[in-house]
């Protein structure tokens, strides 16, 4: 059996939840259709295995056993996208052993290159022969299913599928036993690991208090109708009569900055907009002299005024008017116009071009009176409206004692980020809730180019943390009397930049206990250290990391600013490994971390400012990539851990430095054992793996209660 390697591939039929596709078998409207497989056996390929059935309809013989008993035979089970197809089986009841993922392999041999990972381009890229009819492409495209398809169609497309599979395989473990891979074995295993674990979590899902759920929405569709009611009564001050669309970068031009652009190709010239011939953002113009931007604005926009507004006389304000059917005839050798029958419909109105109004200026100069700063801040429509724009303009606002603009911003800023939560998290979470109150997130392995999880249906990475937006209260145990609870590692990020860059200053704030998120934000808001709340902490990470990532606080407000300028001053060790990064990358195109990973940066070259293309990425992905492995490390350490003790707590969530667990009650103070026992012997893991000491400690804390928000720290011993 040692040699034996199954390669399968699984054909369901999916559903459509309010227009994406759900294809995970949580979905009672999903089924299996079809299995297909061969086993590679000392390198050769038998031929491939169907087998056709709908695994829902119990008075129809599934052939099952026949899968089953191939899964036996075997030591590993390769997939391409393995976790979709380990998930059905798992929720089918199948037993599988060592699962193998083909597209997670690929996703490392690309070495953070944007290559696709689907089969079909990675069979493209291998030259692997795939031959199946394009007609299947085509009718999936077109929503139909597996089921729907003629059987021959359907059973070449999955043989050509499981072959170019099985022939990657081949491939990738060639390469990979190859000595130019060999220090890569390792991340290759972990990320394997991973996916037994996302696999495992995903399954379990979390529980949805939808009742909660309903509670946040109502609570904030009230705030955001406030809001908005605030909001137009500003825009009309600074505005008059000048219709104003919040949701516009145009008309939020106009707000911000009084301007409107004239001519739009002219302006993208000027300020070097648009995409390259990689597809890439172009950078800002550079502008030789101070004076050279203001007189770029004034070149490409113009100053607007506030209006009053009159009702058109022609359509009486409706914009709208009853056209006529005109009869021509021919007299004399003259056309006489002669008029008939209305028409059934109205046309637009021609004087006031269907709007039913005239804006009439005033001739005093609207908008808040902000100005933009530099070639950054243009955009296409005229100059940036983005929310790290604003903040930086609230700076602005702040610095001028524009108290009028100042009141605005917060408004706008929380309107819009209301707007947000309420579509991309409040909706994404009833959207994706099963029938039974259970989500069950998708986390992805091989989107984030670090190497770090992504998730989706819906986001939880981006999942809002504090009570202004208390989503996380809807997320509760599933188990009569249990509780939710949270273990997280504490500033891993900047132990992660200690350790890599061996910086002293990094090394003695770690050992002394400092609190440099609490540093940060006394600096930022202007205040004690002891008078730092643990909201303006949360805030203040972002800035605290963002040297780490390569920031520069080009964009923050002056006081942020200052603290970006004193950063590599106090951490000159960290300023050399930056640049050793960036010297290495000219040098070869590669960013190595002590797992194995690698970066790939072809084509780098220095620029006028000293740093490299890509600079940002370069001293980002070793930082954030290795913070991302210690994680991985302890999810798969923590599910070790619940196997072994055959918990009824479940796993559920992971989101960056912390995973979160549904709690049976009476099992709390072991799965706080072992939850610290996969967390703090992490080091241990790095070291067995990758022949690598960790040497700072890696501090660990954990919060338990009723929901994922109201959350109370709990000792770890």
């Amino acid at each position: 059996m040692s040699n034996r390697i199954f390669v399968g591939d699984l054909e369901v039929k999916v559903s459509d939840v309010e227009g994406d596709i759900d294809n995970s078998p949580k979905n009672p409207d999903n089924y299996a259709v079809s299995a297909h497989w061969l086993i590679i056996e000392d390198g050769v390929m038998s031929p491939v295995t169907h087998l056709v059935w709908n695994h829902n309809d119990k008075s129809v013989p599934d052939g099952r056993q026949s899968l089953q008993d191939a899964l036996d035979s075997c030591s590993k089970a390769i997939f391409h996208n393995a976790k979709f197809d380990a998930s059905w089986l798992l929720d089918m009841e199948f037993e599988v052993p060592a699962v193998e993922c083909t597209m997670i392999r690929e996703f490392l041999f690309a070495q953070a290159r944007p290559w696709l990972l689907s089969l079909k381009a990675t069979a493209e890229r291998r030259d692997v022969t795939r031959k199946k009819s394009d007609l299947v492409d085509e009718l999936f495209k077109s929503g139909v299913g597996f089921e729907a398809i003629p059987l021959d169609t359907v059973l070449e497309y999955a043989e050509a599928d499981v072959i170019s599979c099985a022939e990657i395989y081949l491939q990738q473990e060639k390469e990979l036993n190859s000595p130019e891979y060999e220090e890569m074995k390792p991340i290759f295993q972990l990320m394997q690991d991973k996916l037994d674990f996302l696999t495992y979590m995903e399954g379990n899902g979390c529980q949805i208090d939808l009742a909660a759920l309903n509670d946040v929405e109502t609570t904030f569709i009230e705030e955001q109708k406030v809001l908005y009611k605030k909001l137009r009564t500003q825009i009309e001050h600074v505005m008059g009569d000048t219709p104003i669309n919040l949701a516009s970068g145009i008309d939020m031009n106009k707000v911000f900055y009084g301007r409107m652009v004239t001519d739009r190709d002219l302006h993208k010239k000027i300020f070097n907009l648009g995409m390259g011939a990689n597809g890439k953002p172009l950078p800002p113009a550079r502008m030789k002299r101070k004076t050279d931007f203001p007189v770029a604005v004034r070149s490409t926009t113009i100053l607007v005024d506030r209006t009053h507004v009159q009702c058109c006389p022609a359509c009486d304000g409706s914009g709208k008017v009853q056209k006529y059917k005109v009869i021509t005839r021919q007299k004399m050798g003259k056309k006489y116009r002669v008029q008939g029958d209305a028409y059934k419909n109205l046309s637009g109105c021609a004087d006031c071009k269907g709007i039913g109004a005239f804006y009439i200026s005033t001739g005093v100069k609207a908008g808040l009176k902000l100005v933009p700063e530099g070639p950054r801040d243009a955009s296409i429509h005229g100059f940036k409206t983005d929310k790290t724009t604003l903040m930086r303009l609230m700076g602005q606002a702040r610095a001028k004692k524009n108290l009028q603009a100042e009141d605005f911003l917060v408004n706008y800023i929380r309107y819009n980020a209301i707007s947000t939560y309420l579509s991309s998290f409040v909706g994404a979470i009833r959207k994706w809730t099963r029938f039974n109150g259970l989500l069950h997130p998708n986390f992805n392995q091989t989107i984030a180019r670090t190497g770090r999880l992504s998730s989706s249906k819906p986001n939880f990475q981006n999942l809002p943390k504090g009570g202004k937006f208390p989503v996380r209260k809807c997320i509760v145990s599933r188990f009569e009397g249990g509780i939710l609870g949270e273990i997280d590692y504490s500033g891993v990020e900047f132990r992660v930049a200690g350790e890599l860059s061996k910086d002293s200053q990094i090394i003695d704030d770690i050992l002394s206990g400092k609190d440099v998120h609490k540093q940060t934000a006394s600096i930022i808001h202007q205040c004690e250290v002891s008078e730092v709340t643990k909201e303006m902490r949360q805030g203040a990470k972002s800035v605290t990391f963002s040297p780490l990532y390569g920031g520069m606080g080009a964009n923050e407000p002056v006081h942020v600013q200052s603290y970006f300028k004193e950063y590599f001053n106090l951490y000159k060790g960290l300023a050399a490994w930056h640049k050793q990064l960036m010297d290495g990358v000219l040098k070869d195109d590669l960013v190595r971390i002590p797992s194995g990973k690698r970066y790939m940066f072809e084509g780098a070259r220095r620029l006028g400012n000293g740093r490299i293309t890509n600079a940002t990425a370069v001293v980002n992905y070793p930082v954030q990539g290795f913070a991302g492995i210690i994680m991985q490390l302890a999810c798969v350490r923590a599910l070790r851990a619940f196997r072994e003790r055959k918990f009824n707590s479940k796993l559920i969530l992971t989101v960056h430095d912390s995973l979160v667990v549904d709690i049976f009650p009476g099992e709390l103070e072991e799965v706080k054992s072992s939850l610290l026992w996969a967390l703090s012997g992490v080091q241990e893991e790095i070291k067995e793996r990758f022949n690598y000491d960790f040497v700072l400690p890696l501090d660990v804390e954990m919060e338990i209660g009723k929901n994922w928000m109201e959350m109370e720290e709990t000792q770890l011993t």
